[in-house]
């Protein structure tokens, strides 16, 4: 892979030289909550309110592309509106897969959907409740929406510098802040995705649920500075080893802090109550770097294996006696026999070896 692919990390030498995206990012965000009793509702906290909704600003539209797979009924509920929207896929795709597809959808101050993805309610899981599920990214455009579909549909289908077609989701906030970070400096990767002929895309809100707090990143770009020769939208655009590293790389922190959030909400009552507040997380990454070289990469065994980690120690593994469960981990065994076999072991274990310090007499 190319230099920078592996840490996420952008190369040392920029791209082209010329406009650069400007990206900000707000932790702390407080979002809205019910607003029980409260007459008009907001459509986005105060302190959001000219961010997103410029006053002044009157030549560009604020538009989502959201993920059907996780709005439920997410169709229906823009046909029963009169918001303007459309599937980024066509055709058989979009028959096929509408209710997990991407959807572009043009937002106002006085949509209740705008309010919805922006609202958090506490320990609800109710289907309203979708901000949680970080369901797509917000930014604003051109009011050509036509232009502006066929804009995006150029992108979540992607061919990778090895001659490999890659599907980019690029409407998940982490992936698209992570991508974005990593192109930020050169002006020609920027332009293909901010500067189209008719459609112009000013500023981007990447909205991301983290595990101790609410971060917005901010994308802000000048499209009419980019210079794009002509004959270059009808090229594919293909991303390099170093982007498509980039966007794994935050997809892969993100699956470890949804691992480590998952323990700390069904186990948290048995956790010690003084512990550092990033110690789950902290085990959980430890475990996955250890763990998915030797090919244990399923979530859910993943999952399993965290646990132990975190109530055990760290190096859980490394606690057998007769050094067996190292050994099952760096087998050639497929992935369910190996979690399978480390399972078994982990049972015919006491419980005070598993709760001692790493053996000494346990390989490395």
């Amino acid at each position: 892979m190319a230099d920078g692919s592996a840490s996420g990390m952008p190369p040392e030498q920029p791209g082209a030289s010329g406009p650069e995206l400007k990206l900000t990012v707000y932790d702390g965000v407080q979002l809205l909550d019910s607003q029980r009793g409260v007459h008009p509702r907001l459509p986005v906290p105060d302190a959001l309110k000219d961010l997103i909704f410029p006053p002044d600003e009157t030549d560009t539209v604020l538009y989502a592309i959201l993920d059907a797979g996780k709005i439920e009924n997410l169709q229906l509920m823009l046909e029963d509106s009169v918001i303007p929207h459309r599937c980024l896929f066509k055709g058989d795709a979009e028959e096929e897969l509408g209710d997990v597809a991407p959807w572009l959808v043009v937002l106002s101050e006085v949509d209740s959907l705008t309010r919805m993805l922006f609202t958090h309610l506490e320990g609800e899981e109710t289907p309203w409740n979708i901000a949680r599920l970080e369901p797509g990214i917000l930014f604003r455009a051109s009011p050509d929406f036509d232009a502006v579909w066929s804009h995006w549909r150029r992108f979540y289908r992607m061919q990778y510098e090895t001659g490999q077609t890659y599907y980019f989701r690029f409407w998940e906030p982490a992936s698209m802040a992570a991508y974005l970070t990593y192109i930020a400096q050169d002006s020609d990767r920027a332009a293909h995705w901010f500067c189209r002929e008719g459609a112009q895309i000013n500023r981007m809100f990447l909205l991301e649920n983290r595990p101790r707090t609410w971060r917005l990143t901010e994308v802000e770009a000048e499209p009419e500075s980019f210079t794009r020769p002509r004959g270059m939208d009808g090229k594919p655009f293909i991303l390099t080893s170093g982007e498509v590293g980039a966007i794994a790389r935050a997809r892969l922190e993100r699956d470890m802090e949804e691992v480590a959030r998952r323990i700390e909400k069904t186990f948290g009552e048995h956790l010690d109550d003084n512990r550092p507040d990033d110690l789950v997380y902290r085990r959980v990454q430890g475990l996955f770097d250890r763990m998915m070289p030797a090919g244990i990469k399923q979530m859910d065994h993943l999952y399993l294996l965290a646990c132990w980690e975190v109530f055990y120690g760290p190096g859980f593994e490394q606690k057998d006696p007769q050094d067996l469960l190292r050994k099952i981990c760096l087998s050639p065994e497929r992935e369910a026999r190996k979690v399978e076999a480390l399972r078994d072991r982990m049972k015919a274990l006491p419980p005070t070896i598993l709760a001692s310090e790493v053996s000494q007499g346990a390989g490395g």
